[in-house]
């Protein structure tokens, strides 16, 4: 197969055909050159055969190889199959004839290597060599490939889909998801877990509640962030406008008749650390509903903040809830810590039951130990007590170096949504501790390699604070940075997270000298390797240095040519979009490619640009240029395709027509979290509409073409 996808060498497939005029052969050999073109839309052939007709009248194979490796495989198997003894081919590569319409079409394929086999002029010889090729063409598409990836640990593709949603990349998460899915990974319950924290990720609200199986969700054993999710879905689906209307009546009769028999199995003692304020409502509504649940009014004591008008209808005092807690035999709380352990893997939960042992009298662990339903617990709980559990990213952190840490990710996996955050960043020495964490795991392999797996789930539980970026937490976004450039690790699966700390670093502030090591880090994440995956990212950032001020200009000069002289090798091998983007950021720096060695001539049309023709895409982003150079990025690629941009704060008469009649719909995950988000989507039905993960041009692009890119695959 030639081209970048399926759609390209199917459609190369039949550009090639329309062009070889095969009518001028009989009908046997007019098929046999038909077999043999087929190779050039076969996944599983290594580069692609295409007999074509010279001006004489002989039959010429071009041979196309999209690689030097698939050159490698294709010239033995050919010149053994159809060497010197039936054609000319001996295995020397040969440049194809420019100026030619069969040759400039093969040439936009991007191939690597290229050979021409030429065939005998007598009949019969041409189809012994048309027939040695459809059998060389059987033998190569049926060999074993012998060069396998090797197997990703489910660790690393859980990182990476964190990496994902991060970053606010929908489709290259569901790609995760769907591959975890059909590779067995996970069973289908921690599936549909994943799926509630992608579609809480977007503020799907309505799509959670509307998963299948949602009920035995509530039922069934879950981390409580997961718990804390669903509550958020039951309550923005059901209450949240009778509850912003302060309709009292309506909000009891829809969380009596709608919300409770669904809650009730979730809301139990403690709450989940992550839990909003609209998941505390629920609880408080709870506690309207039962004044008898004493463990859920004591919890909703010091949340008054969260609870609204329901905490001005809570009858019970704290004196009271205080002496019915402690009315509680520490046997039955050890009891109820070591039944949540045993169903719920969690962090927290796993501390609350220690706590709870610890409380416990000897005979009272006897008890605990001779009961039949307690003895598989009570074994975990020995266990805990003989491995104390990281309470903390410092305890984490200094026990990455210890190799017998082998449940390192999946503690971090917890942590990003257990973990108090807000005390750590209100913390000047808080701040430090964590960052002086960091500096000392840099000093063990092992830990280093273990903290940069772990990034995806940090950088996560840094994006929990409210007004993040901090300026304070600058060391912490550092120091992590640092280490993801320096770490063996940084090797593409998880950089994007790596996007979220730089423009984290650019907002707070930096002076000279920090300023150009952050450059020195992103140098070095990108690395030698630099490759056409990290074009949209690196795009990406460049739009954050542009809008971020400048301590050093010079420094950001140098960086961004620098940039550009990165993408000149493989700017031939680039999608139209990809180059396109390119040519608007070299535009606004007011620099010409041709100075970094780019010849950008006219761009030929590729699947992508193809596939987007005709088609009428929306985007709606509060930055209004970004949307611009977008919309001016697009129409350059495909002529006919229809942009239009949005940038209404509310439900407005336009913005319904957009997200009803566009084809594609793009938003803008950072700049579009209002009110306009949930109308979009209450009028954009299940028409596609997909998320952008930054503010800029860059990210609009990338997300288009991430959705068109997967519908081919």
């Amino acid at each position: 197969m030639i081209g970048t996808d399926g759609d390209a060498s199917r459609q190369a497939l039949a550009d090639i055909l329309a062009i070889n005029a095969f009518g001028a052969l009989d009908a046997e050999l007019a098929a046999l050159c038909s077999a043999v073109s087929d190779s050039i839309a076969d996944p599983n052939f290594p580069g692609a055969l295409i007999p074509t007709l010279d001006a004489t009248g002989d039959i010429q194979v071009m041979i196309v190889a999209p690689t030097v490796a698939s050159w490698r495989r294709l010239k033995p198997v050919l010149v053994a199959f159809a060497g010197p003894t039936l054609t000319s081919f001996d295995g020397i590569p040969e440049a194809l004839i420019s100026g030619q319409a069969l040759s400039d079409r093969v040439a936009q394929t991007q191939p690597a290597v290229t050979g021409i086999m030429r065939l005998p002029a007598d009949r019969r010889a041409r189809m012994t060599a048309l027939r040695a090729l459809i059998r060389a063409r059987d033998t190569l598409a049926r060999a074993p490939e012998l060069q396998r990836t090797a197997p990703v640990p489910t660790s690393w593709l859980l990182a990476r889909y964190q990496d994902y949603l991060n970053v606010g990349r929908r489709a290259a998460a569901a790609e995760i998801l769907g591959r975890l899915r059909s590779e067995l990974r996970l069973d289908s319950l921690n599936i549909k877990f994943l799926e509630v924290q992608l579609h809480a990720t977007f503020a799907e609200w309505q799509a959670i509640v509307e998963l299948g199986g949602f009920s035995s969700l509530c039922v069934a054993r879950r981390t409580p962030a997961i718990t804390g999710l669903l509550l958020e879905a039951l309550y923005h689906t059901h209450l949240a406008q009778p509850f912003d209307a302060q309709d009292v009546a309506e909000t009891r009769r829809r969380y009596e008749n709608l919300v409770r028999p669904l809650a009730q199995p979730m809301l139990t003692a403690p709450a989940p650390a992550a839990l909003t304020a609209h998941g505390w409502r629920i609880y408080g509504l709870e506690a309207l509903q039962a004044p008898d649940r004493t463990d859920i009014a004591h919890l909703l004591v010091q949340r008054s903040d969260d609870l609204g008008w329901i905490g001005g209808l809570l009858p019970v005092s704290s004196a009271h809830l205080e002496s019915a807690i402690a009315a509680e035999a520490p046997l039955d709380i050890a009891r109820e810590a070591l039944m949540r352990v045993d169903a719920v893997d969690s962090n927290d939960l796993l501390a609350d039951a220690r706590a709870a042992l610890a409380r416990l009298a000897p005979e009272e662990r006897a008890l605990l130990r001779e009961a039949d339903p307690f003895r598989p617990p009570m074994q975990i709980a020995e266990l805990l007590e003989a491995t104390v559990p990281p309470t903390s990213w410092v305890d984490w952190l200094d026990r990455a170096a210890d190799v017998s840490f082998v449940s390192a990710l999946d503690v971090a996996r917890q942590a990003n949504n257990e973990w108090p955050i807000n005390a750590t960043a209100g913390d000047p020495v808080a701040v430090q501790a964590l960052a002086a964490a960091l500096d000392r795991a840099q000093v063990s392999d092992v830990a280093a390699e273990r903290t940069a797996q772990a990034l995806p789930y940090l950088v996560a539980w840094l994006q929990r604070v409210p007004d993040f970026p901090r300026a304070a937490m600058t060391p912490i976004y550092a120091s992590l940075l640092t280490l993801f450039a320096l770490s063996r690790a940084r090797g593409a699966t998880t950089y994007d997270s790596s996007q979220v700390l730089i423009g984290a670093l650019l907002t707070s502030g930096l002076d000279s000298k920090a300023y150009k090591a952050l450059i020195a880090d992103i140098n070095e994440i990108a690395g030698d390797g630099f490759g056409i995956d990290m074009i949209y990212w690196i795009l990406e950032i460049v739009e954050d240095f542009m809008k971020a001020s400048a301590p050093d200009a010079s420094a950001r000069e140098d960086f961004f040519h620098g940039v550009l002289a990165r993408v000149a090798p493989i700017y031939a091998r680039l999608s139209s979009l990809q180059r396109s983007a390119i040519g608007q950021l070299a535009a606004e720096l007011g620099w010409k490619l041709q100075t970094f060695g780019v010849s950008p001539g006219r761009d030929t049309p590729d699947s992508f640009s193809a596939r987007i023709q005709g088609m009428r895409i929306a985007i709606y982003s509060l930055t209004e240029s970004s949307s611009r150079q977008a919309k001016a990025a697009l129409e350059q690629v495909a002529s006919t395709v229809i942009v239009d941009t949005n940038a209404d704060y509310g439900g407005t008469a336009r913005l319904r027509a957009l997200a009803e009649n566009a084809d594609l719909f793009v938003m803008t995950w950072l700049s579009a979290k209002h009110a306009a988000t949930d109308f979009i989507r209450e009028h954009r039905g299940s028409r596609p509409l997909i998320y952008a993960q930054g503010k800029g041009f860059s990210s609009i692009l990338r997300a288009i073409e991430d959705h068109i890119r997967s519908l081919s695959m």
